[in-house]
């Protein structure tokens, strides 16, 4: 049996509490698109660090969390996202 993403160990070192912040976001991140997929990425961003700059660590397990909630076709249109907006500087 593989492991969920969030059992992996450097997805464990971030505390419960933010395991379960992932795990709300990955619920709710089911079925959306791309865009909402972002605007849902913000939102929780923030609730992950209490409005403090994101750590790398969080931000990776922030689209972690939203990757795998999607079908393989969404997938490719949020790692093309993901991409653009580290191209840009935005992430």
């Amino acid at each position: 049996m593989s492991q969920t993403f969030l059992e992996r160990p450097e997805f464990q070192k971030l505390g419960k509490q933010k395991l379960m912040i992932l795990q709300e976001l990955a619920e709710k991140a089911k079925g959306k698109e791309p865009i909402e997929l972002l605007e849902l990425l913000k939102a929780y961003g923030e609730e992950l660090t209490g409005g403090n700059a994101i750590a790398p660590a969080e931000r990776m397990a922030l689209l972690s969390a939203m990757e795998e909630s999607l079908e393989k076709e969404e997938k490719l249109q949020f790692q093309r996202a993901v991409q653009m907006l580290k191209i840009m500087g935005k992430l």
